[in-house]
């Protein structure tokens, strides 16, 4: 469990920001006047993409001062982070769209058919709880392994060539 402790707690918040989030849009209006959906998918990604950098600097700071994380381990976390947030996935889906904002996706097709572009019919295609669970997952999958790849790039150290030399010396 000690392994896994910081994976785990930042797929949680992460997962409980998504869920926070979706409370602060409903409670601002944003699940029923859709003209701000941009600045605000804007803003959750903005502050998403710093909680995974958080998760990176909290991963490394546990590894403690001078250690070695190359840019393959620091994969590794990143996407043992993401397959717990592509687990956790559905369960946020479903405690936004059943819980938080049952309404939304009746909302969203009554603002998209006011713009007269689609067919209620084809709206309902792609505004339902298993669609929008299957994205989730696809976003979390993607954006996972984007956000691994660069903070393990950004976050990476290589061994301390001193404490190697030292090492290496007293063979």
């Amino acid at each position: 469990m000690d392994k896994i402790g910081i994976e785990l707690k930042w797929a949680a918040i992460i997962t409980i920001y998504s869920c926070l989030w979706a409370a602060l849009e409903k409670t601002l209006g944003f699940h029923e006047d859709f003209s701000n959906i941009i600045i605000t998918a804007f803003l959750y990604y903005i502050i998403l993409t710093f909680l995974w950098a958080i998760a990176f600097i909290d991963k490394k700071k546990s590894l403690g001062k001078g250690a070695e994380w190359p840019f393959t381990k620091a994969f590794k976390f990143g996407l043992f982070v993401t397959g717990l947030l592509t687990i956790l996935n559905p369960i946020s889906q479903y405690i936004i769209y059943e819980s938080i904002s049952p309404e939304y996706f009746e909302n969203i097709i009554q603002y998209q058919l006011s713009k007269g572009n689609q067919t209620r019919e084809a709206l309902e295609l792609v505004h339902n709880l298993e669609f929008t669970i299957r994205q989730g997952i696809m976003n979390a999958l993607s954006l996972g392994v984007i956000f691994s790849a660069l903070y393990a790039w950004v976050f990476k150290t290589k061994p301390n060539t001193e404490t190697k030399v030292a090492t290496t010396n007293k063979k």
